[in-house]
């Protein structure tokens, strides 16, 4: 239509107060231009990010996300079939685990879905996944090669998968043994616990805290609670490198990965399916980096 008819179209809606129903729309169409997002732990930066990078990236190609937030464990089968309720065109699910057949629920729908750092086994879905592996051997190498000879983790009993899997990993590497302390959860007050623990049960000089939350309230538990030298007497290495990690009050030690570029890579996935639904399964994968701050000793031994 003409540049003038669509300006009386548009007037002549906002005088009525018109909106354009999509959910109306979907009856039509099948599809409501809604893009699910299942996530737990918004309070952490990690997770905030990767919500934010992923309702950007959304939004930027046309669709609208709706946020379902879960308080953590690993089914979360409800929160997926409430979504397939309003004819999503795609969901990423960054946080527990939905069934097998709800999965296989989906792929009969043609909805994609695509699982960020969740357990590769599950099949029927293209995921984004971190080197489990070598993030573990990543995090040894840059605690012994700043010195390190006796090693500790902090391993969150609410073991998800990339975090457990990079404890594991991280524990095979230290073949003269490693103090596993358990704490309860991967929050900033959980690793400022575990600084008493720690203190009470290791004699580790060099710590892996399997994220950059729990490892900011382990330094401040050392430093401002125990008056403990870092890294003069204990080196600390979280991970993710989370912008706090970087503060100079930190200046915290860690392992880089893109909550961004995981958000990104996600959309990505989810887009290839929905142009051509029986492609193959992809997996896309979240680079990782050391970053040497001032938590670990200035230079490899």
């Amino acid at each position: 239509m003409s540049e003038e008819t669509r300006k009386k179209v548009i007037e002549a809606a906002r005088e009525l107060g018109y909106r354009v129903n999509f959910l109306a729309r979907s009856l039509q169409s099948s599809t409501s231009g809604l893009v699910g997002l299942v996530a737990s732990r918004l309070d952490t930066p990690y997770r905030a990010i990767q919500v934010r990078a992923a309702s950007r990236e959304l939004l930027s190609h046309g669709f609208t996300p709706i946020l379902l937030t879960t308080e953590g464990g690993e089914d979360n089968t409800g929160l997926v079939e409430r979504l397939l309720n309003y004819s999503v065109s795609g969901m990423m699910i960054t946080s527990g685990t939905p069934s097998s057949g709800i999965i296989e629920e989906c792929a009969s729908l043609k909805v994609p879905v695509v699982l960020i750092n969740r357990d590769p086994t599950l099949e029927g879905a293209d995921r984004v996944l971190i080197d489990i592996e070598a993030s573990g051997r990543m995090a040894f190498d840059m605690l012994h090669e700043r010195g390190g000879q006796r090693f500790a983790v902090l391993q969150p009993r609410d073991r998800t998968y990339s975090v457990l899997g990079r404890a594991r990993a991280f524990a095979a590497c230290c073949r003269g043994g490693v103090d596993i302390i358990e704490i309860e959860n991967q929050t900033y007050e959980a690793g400022l616990a575990a600084a008493d623990s720690f203190l009470r049960q290791s004699r580790a000089d060099s710590v892996f805290c399997t994220t950059d939350l729990i490892a900011l309230g382990f330094l401040d538990g050392l430093r401002l609670r125990h008056g403990v030298s870092v890294p003069g007497e204990v080196q600390v290495l979280g991970f993710d490198d989370i912008p706090q990690a970087g503060w100079l009050s930190n200046s915290l030690s860690t392992i880089h990965q893109s909550s961004e570029a995981a958000a990104v890579e996600a959309v990505k996935l989810i887009l290839k399916r929905i142009a051509d639904p029986s492609r193959p399964f992809e997996t896309g994968r979240i680079r990782i980096a050391p970053v040497h701050r001032a938590t670990t000793r200035g230079e490899p031994s």
